[in-house]
């Protein structure tokens, strides 16, 4: 990352607003910078700055919090700092910043605010705090230790990478050189591994669990299936039998069965069709006379309608006279309505030219009126609005009375209090220095508690290291007694076994166990010892000696005797030797509880030396405090006494400051209220004028329209005098609706009248055109009946009826025919089925017995048809067993086999991760990460020594071989000596960290490039000639478009460097920057 631009706000003695411009022309041309100013004026503030807009925290005090801020200035209500600076990632503004309640230098503090936004849109790319150091460092590739360890190496921290552990070294190699990636790899590869031999472990469980049959089992179970097939196939063809035979024997008995039913429902039905024979009788009459039924019908229907023609005939003769005489009135009354009609309309005509003259003459009285209306309306108008002008100007008049009484009683206060008009320029200042006072007495009381807090740290560490001192004495006693012990029992075990060792006596009571057995063995062969003869062959070994023959066995008893003294003493060692170990363990436990006593005395005497300083340098401080605060009490007390306050209390701070406050408000509020008035006064006199003016121009207009309305007035009684003269109070529109409307009823009267007589004029001509067509249908209509008549007569003797009476007797509806005639039906329709069905069953009994299949019983052919079931079942039990137990074990054999190719196949599978994890694979990724990032580290030494040679031919940095990430020294004036680098002198260490962060800065990856380099002190280790050397090499840099700031108070350092930002102190605790791209906003 490069550092483009920083701002900063209120942080430490740099009060205000300031802007450092990086990109300004001296940074790019030089590369190099210095920040130059006495001790104390703010230089590594400008680092501090950095730090906390990119990460919330500085190298001095850490995380910033709502708790603890030291690093806002004095008397101030907020304090920010935001750096723009350009990554890999793109160009990005970080901002930092925390406020006190209100804004006020004695408000609380709230929460930092921590931001970071793309500094080309302005958009944010992240608001939540908690957020934006991840964000961070995705941008930078660093996190704050990083940074601070590889960018900006701050006071008495220079050589933090320098003396960093292995680890922290990794990770810093790995964020700025991009190979995270071998952490991940190794972590990978330790997980596949992992996978793939779980894999392994699942598919040989997997295996281990499918069972199969041994191949004698399986050719077993074939052969039994094949035997228990046979015996299927024999049952089967048995029970076949046996169940042909039961369903002959059945047969017959369902025929027999059948046979006998069908013969009894015969009976029944020949009894049924006796019953019927009446109603079939009947049937048959009825079925004769419905052959007659249309010819009756025609002949019924003729003479209904001569019958229904004639009374017509008479009901309509008797009519035709009446409807006449109807006729001829409305006539008459028809001609009476026409008359009236004409008159009516005569009368309408006569009126219409009086109406039109009326009517015009009431639209001009109408018009008439509404100006009249209207200007007496807008009169009306004009009178109120005079009467509110003159009421107007009467509160205004009232208005400029109370105002210029208020503006007396305004000046009269400001006279008074003329004093306080000083507190309009001078309460600024008056309220800065109150605030200064608070916040000294808020210090003091602050410091009061510290030091109360510092006395009792200094008692309570007093009082432990008396406690750990006589915990010490303790100890020493403890450990004493514990030596003087372990001495003791070493001398009682070296007087128990004198020259002779332990081990020596147990080999050598072993020994004698061997022998003891030995001879033992011996005596157990007794009856073959005593055929031993001295001289003669022995049978078993060939010997002609023989040592142990009767009389040459030797005597166990001295043996035995020397045995039990040994078991005894060597009893006594071990429990002297288990009594030393114990006293050995008691004297190291001793030995180290007294080392931790000694680090807890020692740590207790430092605790209480640095109490003891911190509650000097709290004293001190308390003093100076109080002091301070004295002066600035006299000081503002005389500031104070112009304005009436002699006496400057300091628990009245707080009230004095809101009195003078609340003084200055109301001095404030009387001046404008005075100047508010006079405009007031000013405007009500402009107003009562124009009110006065437009008063009198309203009464002269209004006179004016009084007189014409006066006019208007005569005009419009003088037109009502006409129109009664000429039609009184008649309305014309009234009077034209009347005669229109009589109009209308003598019209609609006579047309009531004409259609009544146009239809009775037709209903009686319609009367007579019926009443002849009528008498011509009626003669018509005789001869056809006459005939149909006799038609019907030679029917009815054709088909056995004598008349018409019995024709009528015989008939029946169809209903009941269709009911009579299903029966009988379904009568024949039984008879002959019944007669078919008994013939069949005879025939086919006749068949089944000529059979003759089995001459056993049915109840002895059923039990033998269930013994051959249940032994097929039985059977087919046992092929189904055999058959599912051989498909399992085929199953499981081609299971098993498509395994153990698995098996194989995931074996080589996990050999191939097995040796890639042996070489590089890890939990924690460590394993290829430190070989990684052990060549990452030669190749940044290699970087270094090229800087390191450049200052200076002594030192050349090597890889320590034991601890890849180690870095050792070898120095050429000491002929090659390899020194560690936690043995180099201060100067030493400074060069090395240097050359190291200059290596650093020249690795990058694709996540991070080092383009700035900050160092805060550390040069005044170095002599002139080494100075000059790493001065060059840090300008080489600007080549690589680097920049490097420098802190230092090196009077050579700051001559030598061209480029600087002057950090200058000015009184109260302030200071400024001035320098190459520095602005104060």
């Amino acid at each position: 990352m490069k550092l483009l631009e920083l701002r900063l706000k209120n942080l430490n003695s740099l009060y205000g607003e300031w802007i450092i411009d990086f990109t300004h022309p001296e940074y790019i041309s030089n590369g190099i910078f210095a920040l130059t100013g006495p001790t104390g004026a703010g230089k590594s503030t400008i680092l501090d700055a950095i730090c906390l807009a990119l990460y919330g925290a500085t190298p001095r005090l850490g995380r910033i919090t709502k708790s603890n801020n030291e690093i806002m200035s004095r008397q101030t209500g907020s304090c920010y700092a935001e750096v723009l600076f350009a990554s890999k990632a793109g160009r990005f503004r970080c901002h930092w910043e925390q406020r006190r309640a209100r804004n006020r230098a004695d408000g609380n503090l709230q929460d930092a605010e921590h931001q970071i936004l793309d500094a080309d849109t302005g958009k944010p790319i992240e608001t939540m705090k908690s957020r934006v150091g991840i964000v961070i460092e995705e941008k930078t590739g660093m996190d704050f230790d990083r940074f601070t360890r590889s960018i900006l190496l701050a006071q008495g921290s220079f050589d933090s990478f320098l003396k960093a552990d292995s680890e922290q070294k990794s990770k810093i190699l790995e964020q700025i050189t991009g190979t995270e990636i071998y952490s991940e790899i190794s972590i990978r590869v330790h997980e596949r591994h992992k996978v793939e031999q779980e894999k392994l472990k699942q598919l040989q469980s997997g295996a281990l669990d499918i069972v199969v049959l041994e191949a004698e089992q399986e050719v077993a179970l074939l052969k039994e299936l094949e035997e228990k097939l046979q015996q299927e196939s024999a049952l089967t063809g048995n029970l076949s039998k046996t169940n042909d035979a039961l369903l002959w024997m059945k047969n017959i008995q369902n025929l027999t069965k059948e046979i006998e039913g069908l013969t009894q429902d015969k009976e029944k039905l020949s009894s049924e069709m006796e019953t019927f024979k009446p109603n079939r009788s009947l049937l048959s009459n009825a079925l004769k006379a419905a052959s007659l039924d249309g010819l009756y019908a025609t002949l019924t229907a003729l003479r209904s309608q001569q019958s229904d023609d004639k009374t017509a005939l008479k009901n309509e003769e008797a009519v035709l006279p009446e409807m006449e005489i109807s006729a001829t009135k409305q006539s008459e009354a028809l001609t009476v309505a026409e008359q009236l009609t004409r008159k009516r309309k005569e009368e309408q005509q006569t009126a219409a030219p009086m109406l039109q003259k009326i009517r015009s003459l009431d639209q001009k009285l109408a018009e008439l009126g509404k100006t009249i209306s209207d200007e007496t309306e807008s009169y009306s108008r004009d009178v109120t609005l005079i009467e509110k002008d003159k009421q107007n100007l009467l509160r205004e008049k009232k208005k400029k009375t109370e105002s210029e009484v208020q503006k007396e009683t305004v000046e009269h206060y400001l006279a008074e209090h003329s004093q306080d008009a000083w507190l309009v320029s001078g309460l600024t200042g008056i309220e800065e220095q109150l605030g200064y006072l608070l916040a000294k007495q808020k210090e003091i009381k602050q410091g009061e508690r510290k030091l109360g807090i510092a006395e009792k740290a200094v008692e309570i560490a007093a009082k432990n290291q008396k406690e750990a001192t006589k915990q010490c004495d303790d100890t020493k006693t403890v450990l004493e007694k514990c030596s003087s012990d372990l001495q003791k029992a070493k001398n009682e075990l070296t007087a128990l076994l004198g020259d002779t060792s332990l081990r020596s006596l147990r080999n050598e009571k072993d020994s004698l166990l061997r022998e003891i057995a030995y001879i033992k063995k011996i005596e157990e062969l007794e009856s073959l010892r005593e055929k031993l003869e001295d001289g003669k062959p022995c049978p078993l070994c060939g010997a002609t000696e023989h040592p142990f023959a009767k009389g040459n066995i030797p005597v166990p008893d001295e043996i035995e005797q020397r045995i039990k003294l040994l078991t005894n003493l060597i009893k006594k060692a071990e429990d002297q030797e288990a009594l030393i170990r114990e006293l050995e363990l008691a004297e190291n436990n001793a030995r180290s509880m007294l080392q931790a006593c000694e680090k807890t005395e020692a740590s207790a005497v430092s605790e209480k030396n640095s109490n003891e300083r911190i509650c000097a340098e709290i004293q001190t401080n308390l003093t100076n405090l109080r002091s301070e605060f004295e002066e600035l009490t006299q000081s503002v007390a005389e500031k104070l006494q112009p304005l009436g306050i002699t006496e400057l209390v300091a628990s009245e701070v707080t009230s004095i400051r809101t009195l003078l406050a609340s003084r200055l408000n109301t001095w404030q509020e009387q001046t404008t209220r005075k100047t508010d008035t006079e405009k007031r006064i000013d405007s009500i006199d402009s107003e009562v004028k124009r009110l006065e003016a437009v008063i009198s121009t309203q009464e002269k207009a209004l006179e004016t329209k009084k007189k014409r309305l006066d006019d208007l007035k005569q005009q419009y009684t003088n037109g009502l005098d006409e129109r009664k003269t000429l039609y009184g109070d008649t309305k014309p529109d009234e009077e034209e609706i009347r005669l229109t409307t009589e109009v209308d009823h003598a019209e609609a009267a006579e047309k009531r009248h004409r259609d009544l007589h146009y239809n009775l004029q037709q209903k009686l001509t319609t009367a007579k055109s019926h009443v002849e067509s009528r008498k011509k249908r009626i003669a018509q209509r005789i001869p056809e009946l006459e005939e149909t008549e006799k038609s019907f007569l030679q029917a009815l003797y054709s088909s056995s009826f004598t008349d018409e009476h019995s024709f009528k007797e015989a008939r029946l509806s169809y209903e009941e025919r269709e009911s009579l005639s299903k029966r009988a039906r379904e009568l024949d329709t039984e008879e002959t089925e019944l007669n078919t069905k008994l013939k069949d069953r005879k025939n086919r009994l006749d068949i089944e017995q000529a059979k003759k299949l089995s001459a056993t019983s049915y109840d002895d052919l059923q039990e033998q048809a269930s013994t051959y079931e249940d032994s097929l079942k039985k059977v087919r039990d046992e092929i189904s067993t055999c058959k599912y137990t051989l498909h399992r074990n085929k199953e499981a054999k081609e299971r098993l086999k498509d395994k153990q190719e698995s098996i194989e196949a995931q074996t080589r599978l996990c050999a191939r991760w097995s040796n890639l994890h042996d070489l590089i694979g890890s939990a924690d990724g460590k394993k290829y990460r430190t070989f990684a990032q052990g060549l990452t580290f030669e190749l940044m030494v290699g970087h270094a020594n090229r800087q390191l040679e450049k200052m200076t031919d002594r030192y050349l940095l090597i890889r320590d071989d034991s601890q890849p990430l180690e870095l050792n020294v070898v120095d050429n004036y000491q002929a090659g000596e390899i020194r560690s680098t936690r043995n180099l002198s201060g100067g030493e260490s400074f060069i090395v960290s240097l050359t190291l962060a200059l290596g650093l800065s020249q690795m990058a990856s694709k996540k991070v490039r080092v383009d700035s380099l900050f160092l805060d002190e550390g040069f005044g280790t170095l002599d002139e000639e080494t100075l000059e050397t790493a001065l060059e090499s840090l300008s080489a840099l600007q080549q690589e478009g680097k920049l490097i700031g420098i802190i230092s108070h090196v009077s050579a350092l700051k001559e030598r460097i061209s480029t600087q930002i002057s950090i200058t102190p000015l009184s109260g605790g302030r200071s400024m920057l001035s320098g190459p791209g520095c602005t104060k906003c």
